[in-house]
């Protein structure tokens, strides 16, 4: 999808921030020389230091500032997505849509958002003017005009977080959904960064889903480190990870880097996944797999870095059903297909018939005859 549609309507947030010039930067008095208590001052010093902080915040700035940004990533968005398709990517469809209309949202929500800051800093402003007038007279020193400038800054304080909040809550939501979506591309994004670097070849036609970084456990307490890759066909663990070569008295001085592929397991023979909470302090990262008879290795155990062990599962479970399909961009290449159902069922060496399960991501066969390797 262009990008050109999503920035229609769209303009910087300059042009689009309120503009309010604040009658004031500082506030600055002098007092009645000797004639206050060292607990007077004190106060008056806090009162002061507290209003010059909430003028600061008149112009609710931090509103801007997050307004700006979701601007911002709404402009970059497309393309951002757009680049990870044209490098391959097909999963996801719905992150084209879910801009567009986030873009729509923003286009309606921004200007609203607009007015709310400009009347808002109207009102502050003028609570600012009554909070600065109540302290000048409290720097006589009378404890009942102290208390009054006390309670007219805490009024301002209120007041000043109350259209804080009331800002944001109009854009909260769209917000949150702005940066989910930043940090599903970057995700992506990552995850084609990993590929282009793996130490194993994809297959022709075989398209990546996700990764994350891993531990494959092969001790309760150690084992190698690198990235879990989930394909449409495959499971693949590839250790990626520096390691000592050479330490002086207990001091790592030498190191080398490690990349090379640990298992790799078709999704079809993964028989059982489940998350379980055994990691540090029950932190929701161990991932647990269970492969069928015919594949190289029994099951494994995972524990995830910075990934949710509950949605890998899930997703674990959508490729091998074939429901992650629905994601595409765009269909699997016919090549593939039907390699599947062109599976022989008799050994080209010794003839005899094969009674292999054809699953999903397999690429080849072992003959349990002769031990012929038969390519898919």
């Amino acid at each position: 999808m262009s990008s050109k549609k999503f920035k229609r309507g769209l303009s910087t947030s300059a042009e689009r921030r309120p503009v309010t010039k604040s009658k004031k930067t500082a506030v600055s008095w002098t007092r009645p020389a000797g004639t206050l208590s060292e607990e007077s001052r004190a106060k008056l010093d806090t009162l002061q230091r507290k209003l010059g902080d909430l003028q600061e915040s008149l112009l609710l700035v931090g509103v801007q500032d997050d307004m700006g940004e979701i601007e911002t990533a709404l402009s970059l968005l497309p393309a951002e997505i757009e680049e990870l398709r044209t490098r391959g990517y097909v999963f996801r469809s719905f992150l084209e849509r879910k801009v567009s209309v986030m873009a729509e949202q923003w286009d309606d929500v921004r200007d609203r958002v607009s007015r709310e800051v400009s009347w808002r800093t109207r009102e502050l402003e003028r609570e600012a003017d009554e909070a600065e007038s109540a302290l000048r007279q409290a720097m006589s020193g009378r404890a009942a005009q102290v208390a009054r400038a006390e309670t007219a800054i805490e009024t301002l304080e209120r007041k000043v977080n109350a259209a804080q909040s009331a800002a944001r809550a109009m854009y909260g939501t769209l917000q949150q959904n702005v940066n989910q979506t930043r940090s599903q591309v970057e995700e992506i994004r990552w995850l084609l960064d990993e590929i282009d670097e793996a130490s194993f070849p994809l297959y022709p036609a075989e398209d990546p889903v996700a990764a994350c970084r891993a531990q494959y456990m092969e001790t309760k307490k150690e084992g190698p480190k690198g990235v879990l890759y989930l394909t449409d066909e495959r499971l693949i663990f590839e250790q990626k990870e520096e390691i000592a070569t050479k330490k002086v008295l207990f001091i790592t001085t030498e190191k080398e880097t490690v990349q090379q592929p640990i298992f790799e397991v078709p999704v079809g023979q993964i028989e059982e996944f489940k998350a379980s909470d055994k990691g540090f302090l029950g932190r929701k990262e161990m991932l647990e797999l269970l492969f069928a008879p015919e594949a190289d290795l029994s099951g494994a155990t995972l524990r995830l870095h910075g990934a949710d062990n509950e949605e890998w599962a899930r997703l674990i479970g959508r490729v091998k059903s074939g429901e992650i399909a629905k994601e595409r961009t765009r269909p699997k290449e016919e090549v593939a297909v039907e390699a599947a159902r062109a599976a022989p069922t008799k050994c080209p060496t010794c003839g005899a018939t094969l009674a292999v399960e054809i699953v999903r991501g397999m690429r080849e066969i072992t003959c349990e005859y002769c031990g012929s390797v038969i390519r898919l």
